[in-house]
């Protein structure tokens, strides 16, 4: 019942995606080969060996597990006769006693190798290889505690039960390798020094923008100084950003204001207009209230010099 369910992915000799790790350490290989040999037509690995050789380095820990893993690695297969680099000479003589049972479980996982001997040459383990067993060592979930589900479908128990063990194995895998479960989301895990996650830091400084520019709305003059009391991370590029967005929002709302003054005027809009116009001027200059007199503007106080004529509005003036 177990194998059944049993996926096929999690199965020891399964097909596996091939890791970038894993092509690095093939390419390591053949080059050292490519190098150490002076005949290169007859000992140069080709696309076969290389597919062969990748599959076993791939499947070499679950053959040989990770102690063993960890100190010898597959280099070369020839006619049958499958090479190691072994770490030192103590693995050597393990070597020695084990290869039979290596032998054995290779051609049950891969029938088409029809691996007959195995030889340990003394060597060292591809860096990228400790890398590729290092994304591997984690811990047996079936040492994990066993969590009781309450259900009526003693099925699904069964399932529910075995994924939760797989999820606190993998937490604590990754809690040995530096990680957290974040301290606010508590979804993603971070190594950052804070134990906060980068989704939460984003949003908490898209929060802390939506309130600076609710403030800027308010009170547009507001300094950089002024704003580091609500967000001590402002910069002034973030500022600036800001400002000019809100200002194109309110550029768009004039025009717009004017623009429904044409089939009919509205004293409330028209005031209303004047009132945008006056907060677009202090986040175009960042001058006070008290400086702003919409019937003697300056020059440089204007980014649009149509509000001359939508100050100048009459009943029925403004023509499209």
């Amino acid at each position: 019942m177990e194998d059944r369910k049993q996926s096929a992915r999690g199965r020891v000799g399964a097909i596996k995606p091939v890791g970038f790790a894993l092509v690095k350490a093939l390419s390591g290989l053949r080059e050292k080969n490519r190098r150490a040999t002076e005949d290169r037509s007859k000992f140069l690995l080709g696309a076969r060996e290389m597919l062969v050789l990748g599959r076993l380095v791939n499947a070499w820990k679950d053959v040989v597990g990770l102690q063993l893993a960890h100190k010898t690695c597959p280099i070369r297969l020839i006619r049958g006769c499958l090479y190691l680099a072994v770490a030192d000479s103590q693995w050597m003589q393990t070597l020695v006693f084990l290869k039979g049972a290596i032998i054995e479980k290779l051609n049950q996982l891969f029938p088409d190798v029809k691996i007959v001997e195995i030889i340990g040459r003394p060597g060292e383990i591809p860096e990228e290889v400790e890398m590729l067993l290092a994304d591997a060592d984690w811990p047996d979930w079936r040492q994990e505690s066993a969590h009781l589900i309450p259900t009526d479908d003693a099925e699904l128990g069964e399932l529910l039960e075995r994924c939760q063990r797989k999820l606190d194995a993998r937490l604590r895998g990754l809690r040995q390798k530096g990680f957290e479960l974040c301290h606010k989301c508590e979804a993603t895990v971070t190594d950052s020094p804070n134990g906060i996650c980068a989704v939460c830091i984003f949003a908490g400084r898209e929060n802390d923008r939506a309130q600076v520019r609710l403030l800027i709305k308010e009170m547009p003059w507001l300094t950089l100084e002024e704003l580091h009391e609500l967000d001590l991370q402002l910069d002034s590029i973030e500022l600036s950003a800001i400002r000019l967005e809100m200002l194109e929002d309110s550029l768009a709302f004039i025009k717009e204001l004017a623009m429904e003054q044409v089939a009919e005027f509205n004293e409330e809009n028209f005031r209303q207009m004047k009132k945008e116009i006056v907060r677009a001027v202090m986040l175009y200059t960042g001058c006070m209230p008290d400086e702003v007199d919409l019937d003697h503007l300056h020059p440089e106080q204007i980014p649009d010099h149509d509000w001359l004529t939508y100050l100048s509005l009459e009943p029925g003036e403004l023509q499209c």
